[in-house]
Order: C-alpha cells, then structure tokens, then sequence
C-alpha cells in the first residue's frame, strides 16, 4: 500500500513553476484559511464498465482533508493532471459508481469511510473529526512521457490578482474581475491566481514499461496558479 503525505501549512515549496522564472509567489506564513490534506499517491484501476466492450483503465488519488480553523469552510476543490507535454487532464464526476465502489473496495481496510467526490463537497466543519475521505477519478489519461504533475486548488483561500500582459484598453469587456474573483469577458484586466498545491511524479522506464510503471513522486510545493 502507498504511503500517504500529510501536507501541513507551513510546509511552503519554493516559489514559481519551473522554468518560467520568477513570478507571483504564496506568502511564506498563511494569510487565509488553509486546508490539512493528505494524500496517496496516484495508482491505475482496470474496471470493466457496463455497455463497455472493453475494460477501462482509471487513475485516481484517494486523499484526506480536514480543516484546523476555526470557523468552517466551504470545500470545493479542483484536481488536474497535466502531462510532460501540456495536456490538461480533469477529474471525471461523472464516471460509473462502479469505479468508484471498486476503489472503495481496495481500500476497505484503511479509508473505510472513503466518501464519492461528488459527496465530499461543501461545508467541511472544523476539526479532525469533520474530516473527510474521498478519491479524485481521471479517465482518458495518456501517460505517454516521463513525468506529469498533479494540481489540486480550493485548499487555501490565499489568491493573487495579476495583470493580463495582453489586455487591451480599446477593447470591450474589460471590467475589473467580478465578485467570484473571476475575467470578465475575453480581454480582462487582471487574472485571478489561487494558492495550489502541485504534487510531481517521474514515470520510469521505456515507453512500453511506463503502461504499467508506478509514478515516483519528486516534488510538493505551493504554488500560485
């Protein structure tokens, strides 16, 4: 069984992403609320899916969340998986329950309160006993290089506004951002960025060995995103 990490909050990477120099840091000590996550390293499942000719390959992280403040917070979190190459891959919510109940199943023994994605949503009540076990589901992943990235947001409400370098004042819509924090438009002034915690991994081995290679975890660290 994989080992799980704890991410606490005052363990903060270096700043920045990697080879595209210096750009907008989190703050070294928590400015806002911040989420406990723990998580286990991604892993493959083979599930034969009804009305499917054939069985389905999935990769999924089963984590752990909880929430030290004092006041609740509202967990809506986003996992995304990126390729060598730049692919973005989203969770799937909508995959069948069967996959899901299959990863319950393998994990019957040590989250036997694993909970569906769609469930660990929403209010997430302070301390350990609030906290909650869930899994993120990706499907049609193309592991085809060696090394990908695993992104999760919505544990930390620390954000950053940057300004767009290709914003144009005589173009329409450029309001400033609107209450979500979000563009408006196709020309916005600013972007949003969010504290995100980036988990990398290097898959080793040949192309044809990295079908069934188990992913290396090489980096934690806070970015902003």
């Amino acid at each position: 069984m994989p080992h799980a990490i704890a991410v606490l909050l005052f363990l903060i990477g270096p700043p920045g992403e990697e080879g595209v120099g210096t750009g907008p840091a989190p703050s070294l000590r928590p400015i806002a609320w911040e989420l406990e996550f723990k998580f286990l390293d991604p892993r493959r499942i083979t599930v034969q899916v009804p009305g499917q000719e054939q069985p389905e390959v999935y990769w999924y992280m089963v984590y752990t969340v909880s929430n030290p403040d004092r006041r609740s917070v509202r967990f809506f979190p986003t996992f995304q998986l990126v390729t060598e190459d730049v692919r973005v891959v989203d969770t799937d919510v909508g995959v069948s329950k069967l996959v899901f109940d299959t990863i319950k199943e393998r994990y019957r023994q040590t989250h036997k309160y694993l909970t569906h994605p769609t469930e660990a949503l929403g209010e997430l009540l302070t301390g350990d006993d609030n906290a909650r076990e869930s899994v993120a589901i990706w499907r049609d992943v193309d592991l085809s290089g060696n090394r990908f990235s695993v992104y999760v947001a919505g544990l930390s409400g620390e954000t950053q506004f940057v300004r767009n370098p290709a914003y144009d004042p005589n173009q329409p819509d450029t309001a400033e951002p609107g209450p979500d924090g979000k563009p408006r438009g196709q020309n916005p002034k600013y972007f949003a960025l969010r504290k995100t915690l980036q988990i990398r991994y290097n898959l080793p081995g040949s192309a044809a060995a990295r079908a069934v290679a188990e992913p290396e975890r090489s980096e934690v660290r806070w970015i902003m995103r």
